[in-house]
């Protein structure tokens, strides 16, 4: 019956499907296959499934069955269970206890993690909806490094990079050196980091975000403790700079998210105070993307007697996602109050984090050459 239908039909019905049919249904004959593997394809599936199945890809890490859980929930309004994902690598212990992954992003459909107690500090890149997994070895590694991650798509190449910031500890005045992994090239290139920038440090335990075809760090000047917005373009792996709204320009990197609302680079500032359990959280949009001037406040909420626990993310409808004091995903909605995200983990399992993200279904590495084991 494919024969009879035009081709940029075809197209259309198959980039509506979930990857794992397309998996299959590249066995229907030769000219699907060519069509599902092709570069072209891939790009077209991910605008186009994602955009009518909206999902969130939540991340537990269970303390005491030493073990990580990934789900996908719906994103309505009470994020539900969708499913769960079988995680395919296993953890590390040493004499502490478990080693868990850090997890540097979720983009397009690809969760990059990387592990700094193996053997190779290896980078693990991982789409969940074909059970594909690749891993990488960055550059060598030396022990006085303190290193921080990046990573990201670029549309123009439909390509995934890798960007590792390698920083002296016994030096912290030194730019870092700076070295970028594509996907399609399989290749660690280095390039040159600007000399003018004021904002340069990265702190290692926050968190990035892929927005507008560029990371965002928050970056500090460890001589005058301004804090700024660090960005690096995929396209072009050239740096930028981004001011923060005037209110958080003096502050430090502590207290401080980056976050992306609707189609605007976001920041959430929040002030908790655990002993007497109180929370302050504001949160800015930027209306026009890189001009600071168009930051606009668009929440400021103040909870004297109620520590929401450490924001995650505020949706479109406006509710705020939080991590709570005992590591459950929060919800607080102004109207019905706080509650708490079924279908993370079981009642009575001890987390040690939990996280959320933007979840896509993609055909990502698909041609990429794997680690073995793989499931299609």
């Amino acid at each position: 019956m494919a024969e009879y239908l035009p081709p940029e039909l075809i197209i259309k019905i198959l980039s509506m499907l979930p990857s794992k049919s397309l998996l299959r249904f590249r066995s229907v004959c030769k000219s699907w296959h060519s069509l599902i593997s092709s570069p072209e394809f891939s790009p077209t599936h991910l605008h186009n499934f994602n955009k009518f199945n909206p999902r969130n890809l939540v991340r537990c890490c269970l303390w005491t069955e030493k073990k990580e859980v990934y789900t996908v929930h719906h994103d309505d309004q009470h994020l539900t269970l969708d499913a769960p994902i079988d995680f395919p690598f296993n953890l590390l212990r040493d004499e502490y206890g478990t080693i868990f992954f850090t997890l540097i992003a979720c983009c397009k459909g690809v969760v990059c993690l990387y592990n700094e107690r193996s053997p190779k500090n290896e980078i693990l890149l991982w789409n969940p909806s074909i059970r594909r997994k690749v891993s990488l070895t960055p550059p060598s590694y030396r022990p006085e490094l303190t290193l921080v991650f990046g990573f990201g798509y670029c549309a123009n190449s439909n390509d995934y990079k890798v960007v590792r910031l390698a920083y002296d500890r016994s030096n912290l005045i030194d730019r870092p050196e700076v070295e970028i992994y594509t996907v399609k090239t399989a290749i660690w290139k280095p390039i040159e980091f600007p000399q003018d920038s004021p904002c340069y440090h990265i702190l290692s335990d926050c968190s990035q975000v892929f927005f507008n075809g560029s990371i965002h760090w928050l970056a500090t000047d460890l001589g005058v403790s301004h804090c700024s917005i660090l960005t690096m373009d995929m396209s072009t792996n050239l740096f930028g700079e981004i001011q923060l709204p005037e209110y958080l320009v003096n502050y430090s990197s502590m207290g401080v998210t980056l976050t992306a609302v609707g189609d605007s680079l976001g920041v959430i500032y929040s002030n908790r105070c655990t002993v007497v359990g109180s929370s302050t959280y504001k949160i800015w949009v930027m209306k026009e993307y890189k001009k600071p001037t168009s930051w606009t406040l668009i929440y400021d909420v103040h909870y004297p007697d109620t520590d929401l626990g450490r924001p995650l993310k505020l949706r479109d409808n406006g509710d705020l996602v939080t991590e709570s004091r005992r590591c459950n995903l929060s919800i607080y909605n102004r109207e019905s109050g706080c509650y708490t995200v079924d279908g993370c983990c079981r009642k009575g399992v001890k987390l040690w984090s939990i996280s959320i993200d933007k979840y896509e279904e993609s055909l990502a590495l698909l041609d990429v050459e794997s680690d073995g084991n793989n499931e299609e």
